[in-house]
């Protein structure tokens, strides 16, 4: 019989560094993950960090509406549409042994582009630990030296010098401003966000080695026949 690893080989990623370690999001993760969410993650008195306000929704497990049915949903819809031209890995990491927040990378048409987009959340209590830092630094790296990507970008708020502190610290640029469209609680709002992006020659490794496991899987499963040897 086949293993779960070798039926969907992102299960077998192993991204670690440090105290930390991401692998992609599995079920068994869901609980503990849904009680981090109600803990709390955004930061008091910085701009809320989504597109969308999916951490305000109100607590309803067993509702097909609230949360976490609506995030379940998005999860979910990750693996199911995972896909050479077009991927999500959701990445729950790990401070020593606790889940203490997401990663995630995305990319669309990867083979032409060689471009890998970043988001990521970490529960309040995790905030100012400098895990920040060090997830979005294991996530760079493993983009530059296992899928031979040429830039990662990402983004945050205008406002929330925090992301900005961390985009900083991996090596990030400012790569222009856009005015984007946030659904909060309050109603529909327009606010700029600033976008960044990190090249090989600008990224600011971790000082605790890199390890990865299952890369050569991945990207069997992605399409991706070539390897950068790293910056």
């Amino acid at each position: 019989m086949l293993t779960l690893e070798e039926v969907f080989p992102p299960f077998a990623l192993r991204i670690a560094g440090g105290p930390l370690e991401l692998r992609v999001l599995r079920d068994d993760d869901l609980p503990k993950l849904v009680e981090l969410v109600r803990a709390g993650i955004q930061v008091p008195d910085l701009p809320m960090p989504f597109l969308q306000a999916w951490h305000e929704e109100p607590f309803a497990p067993g509702s097909p509406d609230g949360f976490p049915t609506t995030s379940l949903r998005w999860w979910w819809t990750q693996r199911a549409t995972f896909a050479p031209d077009e991927w999500r890995l959701a990445l729950v990491v790990r401070h020593e042994g606790e889940l203490v927040g997401m990663q995630d990378l995305h990319a669309k048409d990867f083979a032409q582009t060689r471009n890998v987009m970043t988001g990521s959340w970490l529960g309040r209590a995790h905030h100012g630990m400098g895990i920040g830092t060090l997830m979005r630094q294991l996530v760079v790296a493993f983009s530059f030296d296992e899928l031979g990507a040429d830039q990662c970008e990402s983004g945050y708020i205008v406002g929330n010098h925090a992301s900005a502190s961390v985009s900083r610290k991996v090596g990030y640029l400012d790569n222009g401003r856009r005015r984007i469209v946030q659904r909060t609680r309050q109603g529909t709002v327009g606010v700029d966000e600033q976008r960044v992006v990190v090249t090989p020659t600008t990224f600011v490794r971790a000082e605790d080695q890199v390890s990865v496991e299952g890369a050569n899987a991945v990207r069997r499963f992605l399409g991706i026949d070539h390897k950068s040897t790293g910056a």
